[in-house]
């Protein structure tokens, strides 16, 4: 059986602290902790990953975890002789987080101009959620950004909820492209998962407090970290306060849990003030940890109490 959700991206080899001064090797990337942790919610089966991978070892290694952890692989296409990016974590004394880089020949930037990216690009048709990044979009060439924005938008037309995070890195493009780009994006989108901050940085000129989207979307989330999340759907506009986190260790992958617990909530059918309620709880939960991927038994009394449906 066909998942029901597709996330589309890049995932990277990832260089984390270990907590005693040294590195721990793992894996992550916004759209694959998003996919991870709702595989978690859904339980196995429920959401694909759509990537493009080497034949390495640390290709091997992804693509066995994904699995164990109940993600559907069967969009991951196999490119000989490739191998993925890698980053690294550095962390201040406040869990904020930065990163640096390795990503130049990673074959998810030709996600949808090479291989099979037409079966991709029908399969986003089939799909009940499909969810995507600025991020997937900045690592893809012009022709690749084009077809999976088309692509997203021949999804929602035939019923499926399209979610966005504009996820906006600098170092991958400007602003000013990026804002254009991510534009387009939400006009093909359902749903916009974003940021007072990023809004603002993207579209400076939108001239609203907070900023929305300038979009159709029907759903608006705009995350505000601690505070918790501003949620604007059906004609209305709410907020929903933070969960306490305790200790913040690691702000990476918050916002990719958040959007998980959010997308599932929904799918669950749950309306959007209640799905914002489940990804602060598990956002809150993510920042306590190291890592962008949490253990499992860390959240294992969210995933017992989600309302699968």
């Amino acid at each position: 059986m066909a998942p029901r959700v597709l996330c589309i991206g890049e995932c990277m080899a990832e260089l984390g602290s270990d907590g005693a001064g040294g590195y721990r090797l793992g894996f992550g990337g916004d759209t694959l902790n998003t996919a991870l942790y709702m595989a978690r919610l859904l339980g196995p089966g429920q959401v694909g990953y759509v990537t493009r991978l080497g034949d390495d070892p640390y290709s091997l290694r992804m693509r066995q975890a994904w699995e164990a952890e109940g993600i559907d692989c069967g969009l991951v296409e196999t490119v000989v002789g490739a191998t993925v990016g890698l980053y690294a974590i550095d962390t201040d004394a406040a869990g904020e987080h930065s990163f640096t880089y390795w990503r130049g020949e990673a074959p998810a930037r030709e996600l949808f101009t090479r291989g099979n990216w037409h079966v991709r690009a029908e399969a986003m048709g089939q799909a009940a959620q499909v969810y995507f990044s600025g991020i997937s979009l900045a690592v893809m060439p012009p022709e690749g950004r084009d077809r999976l924005i088309a692509a997203a938008a021949a999804a929602r037309a035939g019923g499926a909820l399209v979610a966005v995070d504009p996820n906006h890195r600098p170092r991958l493009w400007s602003a000013a492209e990026a804002g254009a780009w991510i534009a387009r994006a939400y006009g093909a989108a359902s749903a916009a998962l974003t940021s007072a901050e990023e809004e603002q940085t993207l579209f400076p000129d939108s001239g609203e407090d907070p900023p929305w989207p300038q979009t159709a979307c029907a759903e608006v989330i705009a995350k505000t970290g601690a505070a918790g999340a501003s949620v604007a759907a059906g004609g209305t506009v709410g907020h929903v306060p933070g969960v306490a986190a305790g200790k913040v260790v690691d702000t990476t992958g918050a916002g990719d849990a958040f959007n998980a617990a959010y997308l599932a909530a929904r799918l669950c059918g749950a309306p959007p003030v209640e799905a914002a309620r489940h990804g602060c709880a598990l956002g809150a939960r993510v920042v306590a940890h190291r890592g962008a991927i949490i253990p499992r038994a860390a959240m294992q009394d969210l995933i017992d109490g989600f309302p699968r449906g």
